[in-house]
C-alpha cells in the first residue's frame, strides 16, 4: 500500500473536453482535476481559458486552466494519445456492437499503463456524437440511477477522477505491475490485417463491418501490450498468407 504522503503519478493522463457549452464548467473541471492531482487539460472548441466564469470557478486551479491545450477538433486533440477512453451515459442496445461499454470501476489503473491516456468528455447537453465516440478506443460509463442517468459535466469528471485516485491510493484494486501498452499505430496494424482477413472470408457483406467492429471492441477492452499486438499482427498476417496460398 502506498504511503499516505505519496501521491500517484497521473502525468500520462489527459482530460479532454469536447465543445463544452458552459465556461464555468470548464473552471470547475480544472478545480476538481487539481483536487485529485491531474494536471493535463485539453479543450476541443472555443478557447474559454480567459473567460471570467472559467477563471472564477477554477479558484486555486488557474494553472491547470491556463495551461490547457485548445484544439479545433477531437482528432487533433487525440493525435498523440496511445489510449482514448470516452465517457458516455448513452449505452447501445443489447445487440449493438458499435460501442464497447465498460463500467467505470472496471477501467484499469492508468498509472500502470505506459503511454498517454485520454479521458474524453462531451457536451453538457448531448455528450459525444457517434462519430466522436468512434475515434476512441472504448466507452466507459458511470453507474447511475435508471431514473436519471445524465450527469453534469464537472460532476461526471469528479466521480471519474475520484474513482481512479481512490483505487490507486488504496493499492488493492489494481495489480502493481506496469505494462507497456500497445501504441495507437501498433493497434491499427492489428486492425488493418484483421480487416483484410475478414474481406477474404465468405461472410455476407453486411456482416463484415460488424465482425471488424467486434474485434476492435474486444481488443480495446483487453488493454493489450505492444508485444501482444506484434504477436497478433504476425499471426493474423500468416493466416492471411495461408488463405491466399490456398486460393492460388
Amino acid at each position: 500500500m502506498q504511503n499516505e504522503t505519496e501521491q500517484p503519478d497521473f502525468s500520462n493522463l489527459f482530460v479532454v473536453l469536447v465543445w463544452p457549452e458552459n465556461a464555468g464548467n470548464v473552471g470547475f473541471v480544472a478545480r476538481v482535476m487539481k483536487n485529485f492531482g491531474f494536471n493535463h487539460l485539453r479543450i476541443v472548441g472555443d478557447d474559454v481559458r480567459n473567460d471570467q466564469y472559467a477563471q472564477m470557478f477554477s479558484v486555486h486551479a488557474k494553472d491547470v486552466l491556463n495551461d490547457a491545450g485548445v484544439f479545433d477538433d477531437l482528432e487533433d486533440a487525440l493525435d498523440d494519445m496511445d489510449l482514448t477512453w470516452a465517457s458516455s451515459a448513452r449505452a447501445g442496445g443489447r445487440l449493438s456492437v458499435t460501442r464497447a461499454l465498460v463500467p467505470l470501476p472496471e477501467l484499469p489503473n492508468p498509472t500502470l499503463l505506459e503511454g498517454n491516456i485520454a479521458l474524453v468528455f462531451g457536451r453538457e447537453s448531448a455528450g459525444l456524437t457517434n462519430e466522436e465516440l468512434a475515434l476512441c478506443d472504448l466507452v466507459f460509463t458511470i453507474p447511475t440511477s435508471r431514473e436519471y442517468r445524465s450527469m453534469n459535466l464537472s460532476h461526471a469528471i469528479a466521480v471519474t477522477l475520484y474513482d481512479i485516485y481512490r483505487r490507486t491510493m488504496d493499492g488493492n484494486d489494481f495489480e502493481q505491475v506496469r505494462h507497456a501498452v500497445a501504441t495507437k499505430r501498433q493497434r491499427e496494424q492489428v486492425y488493418m490485417f484483421f480487416d483484410e482477413l475478414v474481406e477474404m472470408t465468405s461472410l455476407k457483406e453486411f456482416k463484415k463491418p460488424i465482425a471488424k467492429q467486434v474485434f476492435k471492441n474486444l481488443l480495446a477492452r483487453a488493454y493489450i501490450t505492444g508485444r501482444e499486438a506484434a504477436t497478433m499482427t504476425g499471426t493474423i498476417r500468416r493466416i492471411k498468407e495461408l488463405v491466399e496460398e490456398n486460393r492460388s
